[in-house]
């Protein structure tokens, strides 16, 4: 197949991949214009004309040919119409329509090359996120929100040069230790691989019945796992949290309100505290659901759903207007989501695990960070961001 241009969701019941190929259409889509990707051309059409496109997306049909959209963190600026705040030459989506759709084994490339390891090129120490953190902790205390994801980017170098296709093979290649929303696009022409290993849905579509049903599974809480036989006490540790438990009742409450929106229709938690496995790491999450009884969009999703509230925090908006005043970077690719539509399957991720590959410039892009609320420590949250990079970066080598 054409390697220029692909994208590989991985299926988590199956252990294989749906690899989609030979795009039909591909650009990147900014504020005011939008970048052909495969012809290089830039094209007058803004975040108007795109949102419109994604308004004739009717997430009641099926879809024979597979549309892959990467939506970055900060189009979520224009869902929560804090169009201010978006940067005219950042990018804010890719949309690719492909031709074609394979399931395949799991990439299993022999490679005589050493154990991956990287070298820092800049790392947020932790004077400079505990200034970040009493920031935010001071909204916290004079009520201008009552939980913010606070995240930082880390720049590295590997020591080794891996193609797109080695970097897969060494993130998917265990079923116990792949994300269920994991997913990759490699674009040559921006010399990027696009990199994730995701355990979070922002939001899944399922037929039940005669019934079409909408998902959204928000995680919450994090306590790192040293050892595989002290999953338990960690487990254990996780749910007797206080603070834990309080973030996620408030983005579960959050997420259940903003799905009613969604569908005109009462949400339902179906599970409030439940445990997720990943590498190194036990997080908690919840289930919420709702029914679809009238005809919805892609835009129609992503204005209510987007950003999803674990990665922004209470109250939304104003949380992202906070996170854009303190953070001072584009979280990009991280934070966003990513929805695939092809036949019956359209679901979306939110893009926590997940990095940017610069073939170009030689180095690897990874944001991490967490919940802050008053029951924070700003040493407990620095080392769980360290944690989560700790888990991603040991998966790839």
């Amino acid at each position: 197949m054409d390697k220029s241009l692909f994208t590989s969701f991985y299926l988590y019941k199956e252990h294989k991949q749906l690899v989609c190929s030979q795009p039909k259409r591909a650009f990147l889509q900014y504020k005011n214009f939008k970048l052909d990707l495969k012809s290089g051309k830039r094209i007058n059409q803004g975040l108007e004309q795109f949102d419109q496109h994604l308004s004739r997306l009717n997430l009641g049909r099926s879809f024979e040919k597979p549309i892959v959209i990467h939506f970055f963190y900060e189009y979520g600026h224009s869902c929560v119409d804090l169009l201010e705040l978006i940067d005219d030459n950042k990018p804010l989506a890719i949309y690719v329509e492909y031709e074609k759709a394979d399931i395949r084994p799991i990439y299993d490339i022999a490679t005589d090359k050493e154990d991956l390891s990287f070298s820092p090129l800049a790392w947020v120490s932790f004077e400079e996120y505990h200034n970040k953190f009493q920031r935010t902790y001071k909204h916290l205390l004079d009520g201008d929100c009552y939980q913010v994801n606070l995240t930082m980017p880390f720049y590295l170098r590997p020591n080794e040069q891996l193609t797109a296709d080695e970097y897969i093979s060494r993130l998917w290649s265990d079923p116990l230790k792949v994300g269920a929303y994991a997913h990759a696009t490699y674009i040559d022409s921006l010399g990027k691989l696009y990199l994730s290993n995701s355990p979070e849905c922002l939001f899944q579509i399922k037929q039940k019945g005669k019934k079409l049903k909408i998902l959204t599974m928000p995680i919450k809480g994090t306590v790192e796992v040293n050892a595989e036989e002290s999953r338990a006490e960690a487990w254990k540790k996780l749910i007797s949290s206080e603070k834990d438990l309080a973030e996620l009742d408030m983005i579960t409450d959050l997420m259940r309100n903003d799905l009613t929106h969604v569908t005109e229709e009462c949400s339902k938690v179906l599970y409030k505290q439940y445990p997720l496995n990943v590498p190194g790491l036990i997080h908690q999450f919840s289930v919420v659901e709702s029914e679809i009884k009238k005809q919805l969009s892609v835009y129609d999703i992503f204005k209510g759903l987007f950003p999803g509230g674990s990665i922004t925090g209470v109250p939304k908006k104003n949380v992202c207007r906070l996170i854009n005043e303190i953070e001072k970077y584009n979280r990009g690719f991280y934070c966003g989501s990513s929805l695939l539509l092809f036949k019956n399957l359209k679901t979306a991720s939110i893009n926590i695990r997940s990095s940017e590959i610069d073939f170009v410039q030689d180095e690897v892009k990874y944001g991490s960070g967490g919940g802050i609320t008053l029951l924070s420590q700003s040493q407990i949250e620095y080392d769980e961001a360290l944690a989560k990079l700790k888990s991603f970066l040991l998966l790839l080598s």
